[in-house]
């Protein structure tokens, strides 16, 4: 029999040796799970052969084996720790949280009118629930009211807040509080109500709170505020304002105050009721149930085109610490107004001076006034005039030529209008015009009565008819003034002597050629109306006049140059109306002459041209006067006579 041979036995070695060294192989794991051999099982075909030994490990080597827990049994070990914790916190606050305490346990209800009219007493009750298993100790309430309540047992008095002491709360009890007031404020205003309660618990120091509010709208106002007004008006224009106060409460409004608060650019003028000395305060005094109050406040506002303003008026009891103040306030009423561009704009000119300045003039100078008028508004106006209204105290109703206008000496105003200019009937929008009139200022001050920085003052008014509009004047005004300052009139004045005087003269009279003769100049300064500062006179000597250096009096600061041959007098400050008087400025210096035989027959100068220059303090203006040349002629001398004046031989 022929013995079949076995296949080829592949062992474990070169099964491994051929995957190691294969570029095909897979990877060889180097950790694996312990696993065990599986029996081989032979069927014998051939003879008995010697076994041969099996050199494969029947296990991994042991560090490849795992020995880390998985995921899911840590999870597992979390969770009952967990649920042991939980159990255990659970049983203690289950049979040991009695002695904890929390505020969501402590319920405070506030209970009644969900509104109320204003100045009628009110009625609120508060509820304190304990619902904690302890008590609340040393407890407090405070009640805190809104701004308008007062004391229902002390009218008129403020009540901020109520403080009521509740003391111990056992647990689960429940207190019952009950609080009174007089809220006061305008109609579908919503108040607030809070109350805070204080307590301490057993076994700390410390303080806690709970808080809970209430609202309560005021369904009416105990008084009733109306500002009846212009919702327009132009710059400048006077205007008045209603302001109505009328009681709707049942009881009597004591110690009524009214305060208002004026935008910028408004002056108050007067008022229908006495006002306070701050002009917007008015002590009303007691309203009784029903009653009613009327107060017209009159003023202008100014401002720039299309600018919006608002009025603030204020009505409520006057404070007791303050009767001046509004302790308790009812009602707030704001009133908008709107500035409008002036519906007629004028410009007022003064000797072509159309500045906004003030202008300066002089006195026994005519000054010609011209206004330009023009119509801003886009549609036309009717009845037309122009008013101006003269003022001042350098004014003279004798020296006003009025032009086409009608001059009202009595009321001292120009006036023009349709009768006097037909084109005033009707202005049609965008028409442009002009009115003129001519005035001379006046010194009318006398001796017993000077007048001190004279003035001239224009007011000038406009008025016209437009179509009526709702909440706006029908009547339109516009104003613009004009004021003009009159400078002082200063004078200088120079005469020659030489008898009379401060100084001894020496020479010949009539002056002899080639021989000295010596004169005083004497010059005197005179103001008027304004006093007038940095005052200075200057002359110059010919060359053929010599300067002596004697000046009276001493005190006058005089000074010579010698080589211009100028004369200064620095006078400084002069006072007013020195005319006369013991302020008069006067200044005398003595010259020498030496005639040459070239002047024989002639009438030598002595001072050329003097001038005086000053500073007006009220006008600004410089001011100047001048005195004409001094000669040989002394004609102010009471020892003059003709001839006295010529060189002689």
């Amino acid at each position: 029999m022929t013995s079949v041979p076995p296949q080829e036995d592949k062992s474990y070695i070169e099964e491994l040796k051929k995957s190691l060294y294969s570029r095909t192989a897979p990877e060889v794991r180097t950790k694996r799970k312990l696993r065990f051999t599986e029996p081989v099982t032979e069927v014998k075909t051939d003879w008995e052969h010697p076994k041969e030994e099996d050199v494969r490990p029947k296990t991994l080597n042991p560090e490849y084996q795992e020995h880390h827990m998985s995921f899911f049994s840590k999870l597992l070990i979390i969770s009952a720790i967990f649920c042991v914790i939980a159990v255990g916190i659970g049983a203690y606050l289950f049979f040991n949280g009695a002695n904890l305490i929390s505020a969501n346990n402590i319920n405070i209800v506030i209970s009644g009118p969900v509104s109320i009219p204003g100045g009628v007493p009110a009625t609120f009750d508060v509820t304190i629930q304990n619902k904690n298993n302890v008590a609340l100790q040393l407890a407090d309430m405070s009640v805190d009211f809104p701004s308008g309540a007062t004391d229902p047992d002390k009218p008129g008095t403020p009540l901020t807040n109520l403080d009521k002491m509740i003391g111990d709360i056992p647990a689960g009890s429940t207190i019952h509080e009950s609080v009174s007031v007089i809220i006061f404020g305008e109609a579908n205003l919503q108040k607030t109500i809070k109350a805070t309660l204080t307590y301490g618990v057993k076994g700390t120091s410390s303080t806690f709170t709970k808080v809970q509010s209430y609202d309560v709208l005021i369904n009416s106002s105990p008084i009733n505020v109306t500002v009846t007004s212009f919702k327009e008006i132009t710059s400048g224009q006077e205007f008045d304002m209603k302001v109505d106060l009328k009681s709707n409460s049942q009881q009597v409004l004591k110690n009524v105050l009214l305060k208002a608060a004026y935008p910028f650019g408004y002056t108050y003028m007067s008022s229908s009721f006495p006002a306070l000395s701050d002009n917007a305060t008015w002590k009303i005094g007691d309203i009784p149930a029903g009653g009613n109050r009327v107060i017209i406040v009159h003023g202008k506002l100014t401002g720039e085109d299309s600018d919006l303003r608002a009025f603030h008026f204020t009505v409520g009891a006057s404070s007791p610490s303050d009767p001046k103040s509004v302790g308790t306030e009812y009602m707030v009423v704001e009133q908008d107004m709107t500035i409008q561009k002036p519906f007629i704009s004028m410009g007022v000119t003064v000797d072509n001076d159309a500045t906004n300045n003030d202008h300066v003039g002089q006195f026994n100078s005519n000054e010609r006034v011209v206004v330009n008028w023009s119509n801003n508004l886009p549609v036309s106006l009717s009845n037309m005039s122009i008013t101006i209204k003269l003022s001042g105290t350098a004014y003279s109703k004798n020296d006003v030529q009025s032009g086409q206008g009608i001059f009202d000496s009595l009321n001292n105003q120009i006036v023009w209008n349709e009768q006097t200019n037909n084109e005033f009937a009707s202005v049609a929008a965008g028409d442009t015009g002009h009115i003129s009139f001519t005035i001379t200022p006046k010194d009318l001050g006398t001796p017993n009565s000077p007048v001190v920085n004279p003035t001239l003052n224009f007011a000038v008014s406009v008025m016209g008819n437009r179509a009526q509009e709702a909440n706006v004047p029908s009547i339109l005004t516009s104003a613009v003034t004009k004021n003009v300052r009159i400078s002082s009139n200063v004078s200088l004045s120079g005469r020659m002597v030489r008898t009379v005087g401060p100084f001894a003269n020496s020479g010949l009279v009539p002056p002899r050629a080639e021989r000295a003769t010596t004169y005083t100049v004497i010059w005197d300064v005179d103001n008027t109306s304004n006093a007038i500062s940095k005052a200075q006179v200057t002359a110059t000597l010919p060359a053929y006049v010599k300067w002596l250096n004697t000046v009276s009096p001493s005190s006058e600061n005089v000074t010579y140059d010698t080589h211009s041959g100028t004369i200064t007098w620095n006078l400084g400050n002069v006072g007013t109306y020195t005319l006369n008087s013991s302020h008069r400025r006067e200044v005398a210096f003595q010259i020498s002459i030496t005639p040459s035989v070239t002047q024989i027959g002639q009438i030598p100068t002595l001072v050329n041209q003097s001038t005086l220059t000053a500073t007006d303090n009220f006008t600004g203006a410089q001011l100047e006067s001048k005195q004409d040349v001094l000669t040989t002629r002394f004609s102010t001398d009471p020892r003059y006579q003709v001839g006295n004046e010529s060189v002689v031989r």
